[in-house]
C-alpha cells in the first residue's frame, strides 16, 4: 500500500462549513467555531448588531 492509499484510511477531523465566508473550519479545537476565524466571527457580529438578521414578529397587537 502506498502512501497515498494509508491516507485516506486515517479518521479526518470533523469540520464544518464557516456561515460568513464558506471556508472550510475544524470542529475540534477552534475557539470561534462554527467560524474560521475571529474576523468572521466579528463580521457576524456586527450583522446582528446592526439588525441585519431579524427573527419574525407575530403582527398580533400584544396588549
Amino acid at each position: 500500500m502506498s502512501t497515498a492509499d494509508t491516507a485516506d484510511l486515517e479518521p479526518r477531523e470533523p469540520g464544518v462549513t464557516c456561515p460568513t465566508c464558506g471556508a472550510s473550519a475544524p470542529w475540534q479545537r477552534n475557539p470561534h467555531r462554527p467560524f474560521c476565524s475571529l474576523t468572521c466571527r466579528l463580521v457576524d457580529l456586527g450583522v446582528w448588531l446592526d439588525e441585519g438578521y431579524r427573527v419574525p414578529a407575530d403582527e398580533r397587537d400584544v396588549s
